[in-house]
């Protein structure tokens, strides 16, 4: 105890903790705030319309004004629309060839086209790609009866010439337009289940929000720490300073879960998992995290920030937040698998979104086995060095 007393009264070992609770309250407040609502704002972004075909063009043109939840543009041609999307002005051009019609009126394949400026947030572009193919369903589907009568129109001429007793050709005629009638444009329609679904935009980066958050602020407070630890290394033995600094460790890692569950509250964050197995797993990923910011350190000395640095970037790529981690290498796999934030992402999917309940407890065992590994170096390399005084 003697050891934690005398940290205690070092400042920097106060501004350490100080550090890992704004790491927290700052990354939450900043990304939840910014992405909180993001599809209820969809209709800011703006689709731009150039419509060159003067029949059925400019009638599905204005259905698609009168129909879409986003904002709409009119451009008189592709060259003022096409500046506009490198500008990013606007978000995708829907281009109405000037042959539209006659392509229909000939039985072919009428084609739209859609520009979407890649030098756009991913978000945005996805979203757009998303809305022309809902946009070329909804125009088939307007299309469609239009086709169907005209088929009706041009065989009930073409028939009448027929040399036909006019009751039989009737007959035939409505036959054939019950039967052009019931068939359909689409044949199988599409349903799409979504599975662990959360409510809310923001909610999808939860788990990248904790992971950064949580090794950033590990990795302030054990910079801290050893700048308290070298001040008073004099007065204290190694084993002293050693013990006093992992009772820090995990007297902040099971303190601030308590912060980072209400802030979850605050920003209306839910979780189907008890308050319990949030708090024991959020406690669990931030002592590894600690422990692993902490194992450099002691192993380089200053110079072991420049490890952890390496080690946040690694750990951002192979947790599977950004990129799904079987599209990664295997050497990123074989990576991802002694980091702790591959099993802390995966633990807060599943408190986040759902799942099994097994799930938790097995990304906690491996999250338990990163930290006893860490440990057991950190022992070590304390137990090689030598005393202060014999140096």
């Amino acid at each position: 105890m003697k050891g934690l007393q005398t940290l205690l009264r070092v400042r920097e070992t106060y501004i350490g903790i100080v550090a890992t609770i704004l790491f927290q309250l700052i990354f939450f407040t900043i990304w939840m705030t910014a992405y909180d609502g993001v599809n209820e704002r969809a209709e800011q972004l703006t689709i731009g319309i150039v419509s060159e075909d003067t029949a059925l063009g400019q009638q599905l043109a204005q259905n698609i004004k009168e129909s879409s939840p986003f904002a709409i543009e009119d451009y008189s041609s592709m060259e003022h629309a096409e500046q506009a999307l490198n500008e990013r002005q606007i978000n995708m051009i829907l281009h109405i060839p000037v042959d539209f019609t006659k392509q229909l009126e000939a039985g072919k394949e009428a084609e739209i086209i859609y520009a979407i400026n890649q030098a756009n947030a991913s978000v945005a572009k996805n979203m757009m790609e998303g809305v022309a193919k809902q946009m070329t369903e909804e125009m088939n589907q307007t299309l469609y009866p239009m086709q169907q009568n005209q088929a009706i129109e041009v065989f009930s001429q073409q028939f009448a010439q027929l040399p036909f007793e006019q009751n039989t050709a009737q007959q035939i005629t409505a036959s054939v337009k019950t039967t052009v009638m019931t068939v359909k444009d689409h044949a199988i329609e599409s349903t799409i289940v979504k599975t662990n679904d959360a409510k809310g935009f923001a909610a999808n980066f939860v788990p990248l929000m904790v992971i950064i958050s949580s090794f950033v602020g590990a990795m302030v407070m054990i910079m801290q720490h050893q700048q308290a630890a070298q001040i008073v290394q004099e007065s204290l033995s190694k084993w002293q300073l050693f013990l006093a600094r992992q009772l820090l460790n995990v007297a902040v890692a099971f303190t601030l879960p308590l912060l980072t569950i209400a802030l979850m509250q605050v920003f209306d964050i839910t979780s189907n998992e008890s308050f319990l197995s949030i708090y024991f797993f959020q406690s669990i990923m931030y002592l590894a995290f600690l422990c692993l910011a902490q194992v450099f350190v002691i192993l380089f000395g200053n110079l072991g920030m420049v490890f952890n640095i390496c080690a946040l970037s690694l750990q951002l790529v192979t947790s599977g937040v950004l990129v799904p981690k079987n599209m990664l290498s295997d050497w990123y796999n074989n990576v991802a698998a002694m980091l702790p934030a591959t099993y802390g992402a995966d633990g807060y999917y599943t408190i986040i979104f759902g799942g099994s309940a097994d799930n938790l407890l097995q990304n906690s065992s491996s999250l338990g086995i990163i930290i006893l590994v860490t440990m057991t170096i950190a022992t070590v390399v304390v137990a090689l060095k030598p005393t202060p005084s014999a140096q």
